[in-house]
């Protein structure tokens, strides 16, 4: 899963629509985690206290082993940074005698796992188990619009798994963060300006009964974007097209309080020239998005990295993926050792003021720098090839951290890091930053490239 065992301070992935009569003319407030405008703003937090917060919580993790009243070709989901991963702000249920006849909660945005699922009231029963999050357990027996599916009788249903006379479902990650439950169907509601109560999906979920997060966080539960017949964008095709695009601005910049992005679908994907293609693929039983990387530049030059390095060896083993659940690059350890010696010998050269630091958490090549402090000055840009001639560059402030360690000295850390053993290489949401991503399912196609993603492209 891209389960943020990263816990990343990111943004917020907001289900938050509004829908006018042309598709055109839609408008979405994308706010980040810490802004003024959001009810998490921290007045307090310095840029070096986030990029504290996100190395603590940062961690390396691996992938986990139906139709709709609502056009989604105006759907545009937000995105917004929080101090964990990328949230879902969703409206889910149909609640009577209340004022809004929703409840909302925080699900992680995921394109590494399929499932949706939330933890429900009952995890608090004896025998169950609940983690700590933004507020109580959905409470799913008050809904209107929940109906679990009977066992066995819906396509979503996984056969001979059932609790009780309803199908299961049982999500479980490297590690150690797990659901199981409940598929049934539920609503999200959006807003409209074209109807008073709004527009509203009905989807399939799961409803957690036992669950573990291994970090403690805000959010309820995931949001499933992969190839995976349970996600979002496949459970909504008919609307979606099987096509969704997103714009992460830099997850570390010290322009966190403004940073936003948004999520789009369908014929609400931007058409936009120059980008590059890259053939995403899918393997049978898993759900990431695999991609063919082979080799790896240093400003530019070459590293000539074997790409047998890169190359999938068996499932969940080797390969590379494109994952906005895991906050840092991690490659393959041999590729990683090359990449590691190139730099350090590079920056001896570039930088004399760079000293050899400790580790920080994930991240492995770190250095200080006593004042004057430099930033991302002499520092290089990093570019990922991929087959095809397909090129992701990381521009310098995306391919290293940089930030006052309070105590006088300036830390750089290259946001790239090592797989354990013979893991799956991922590109994590930080490599990702300042390029729009394209997705077309169906065709089996990535298209991206640079963009400003303030502007939500």
């Amino acid at each position: 899963m891209s389960f943020s065992s990263c816990h990343l301070i990111i943004l917020f992935l907001v289900l938050w629509i509004h829908l006018v009569e042309k598709c055109n003319s839609l408008s979405i407030d994308l706010i980040h985690h810490y802004s003024l405008k959001s009810p998490f703003y921290e007045p307090n937090l310095t840029h070096s206290d986030m990029i504290q917060r996100l190395l603590l919580s940062s961690r390396p993790k691996r992938i986990p082993s139906y139709n709709t009243s609502i056009d989604l070709k105006v759907i545009r989901p937000v995105l917004q940074h929080t101090k964990s991963s990328y949230l879902a702000k969703i409206k889910l249920g149909t609640f009577s005698g209340q004022q809004p006849t929703y409840k909302e909660y925080y699900l992680q945005f995921d394109t590494g796992s399929e499932m949706i699922w939330l933890q429900c009231e009952d995890c608090a029963k004896p025998g169950n188990r609940c983690f700590q999050q933004s507020g109580v357990p959905y409470p799913n027996s008050r809904s209107r619009s929940y109906v679990p599916l009977p066992c066995d009788q819906h396509s979503l249903c996984i056969p001979d798994e059932c609790i009780g006379a309803h199908c299961s479902y049982v999500e479980e990650y490297e590690e150690g963060s797990y659901s199981y439950g409940i598929l049934a169907y539920e609503t999200l509601k959006f807003e409209s300006s074209r109807r008073v109560r709004g527009e509203m999906v009905t989807v399939v979920i799961g409803c957690g009964l036992q669950n573990r997060m291994v970090q403690v966080t805000k959010e309820a539960g995931v949001f499933g974007m992969s190839w995976g017949t349970h996600s979002f964008v496949n459970q909504v095709t008919g609307h979606s097209q099987g096509r969704f695009s997103y714009c992460l601005p830099p997850l570390t910049s010290d322009g966190f309080q403004q940073a936003s992005t948004v999520l789009r679908f369908g014929s609400d994907v931007p058409t936009l020239t120059g980008l590059d293609r890259l053939s995403i693929r899918e393997y049978d039983d898993e759900l990431p998005y695999y991609v063919d990387l082979q080799d790896i530049s240093i400003n530019g030059r070459r590293l000539n990295i074997p790409s047998a390095y890169f190359a999938r060896t068996g499932p969940n083993k080797g390969g590379c993926i494109i994952d906005t659940g895991t906050t840092f690059t991690i490659i393959s350890r041999q590729a990683y050792h090359i990449l590691k010696q190139q730099m350090m010998q590079h920056l001896v050269t570039a930088d004399s003021s760079l000293q050899i630091g400790r580790s920080r958490r994930q991240l492995d090549l770190c250095y200080r720098r006593n004042p004057p402090f430099k930033g991302y000055n002499h520092l290089p840009t990093v570019t990922f090839h991929f087959a095809g001639g397909a090129n992701l560059v990381l521009q310098r402030d995306i391919a290293f951290i940089v930030w006052d360690d309070n105590r006088g000295r300036e830390i750089v850390c290259m946001g790239i890091s090592s797989t354990v053993e013979d893991d799956v290489s991922i590109i994590g949401a930080q490599s990702q930053a300042n390029h729009v991503f394209i997705f077309n399912l169906p065709a089996g196609v990535l298209h991206f490239g640079p963009r400003n993603c303030a502007r939500n492209p």
